[in-house]
């Protein structure tokens, strides 16, 4: 009981003096790894942007974007046009994206299914229908690119960054929108 009652006397100090050398050296290792990480996790954290769907107006601009590729599926389902089907997946697949990456993925998917629905031969009232949800579909998918540029000039000075962090082998690379 002494013994136990003398090492609650003893400080930090005199207990780090009494510590093992090889537990000591290993104590240190320890906590210089752990302050490299954290130290890298900030930095990136700190430069990495907001999520891009947060950014802006892109979750406007996405869900404008999905109800103009509607209004396109709309009028290629009541004209009994092909590539219906596929063009409410990639309208799935849109709404259910999350990060830069994913979304711009998304799109592509959209804007090819609504590519080949559009480039059907039309007439009349069809026509102009068709046009119109296409234009509105083509004007959002300028917005949504206008917010990933300014989105992924902020992403590309992260990923400057994580390019010269010795722990980037252990940190998520920063997220970037395609295709812009």
């Amino acid at each position: 009981m002494a013994v136990n009652s003398d090492r609650n006397k003893q400080g930090i100090r005199e207990r780090l003096h009494s510590l093992p050398r090889p537990a000591g050296i290993a104590v240190m290792a320890l906590l210089l790894a752990v302050s490299l990480f954290a130290g890298n996790f900030r930095a990136l954290q700190n430069a990495t942007p907001k999520a891009f769907i947060r950014q802006g107006d892109v979750k406007s601009i996405i869900e404008d974007r999905i109800d103009a590729a509607r209004n396109v599926v709309s009028v290629a389902q009541r004209l009994g046009l092909d590539g219906v089907q596929a063009a409410g997946e990639a309208i799935d697949a849109l709404e259910g994206a999350k990060t830069a990456r994913e979304i711009s993925r998304a799109d592509q998917e959209l804007a090819a299914a609504v590519s080949r629905l559009t480039t059907a031969e039309l007439n009349g009232e069809d026509a102009r229908s068709m046009q119109r949800a296409a234009d509105d579909f083509a004007e959002q998918g300028s917005f949504l690119r206008q917010e990933a540029r300014a989105y992924n000039e902020k992403a590309q000075k992260a990923d400057r960054l994580y390019d010269s962090l010795p722990a980037r082998f252990i940190l998520p690379e920063p997220d970037m929108y395609e295709g812009v």
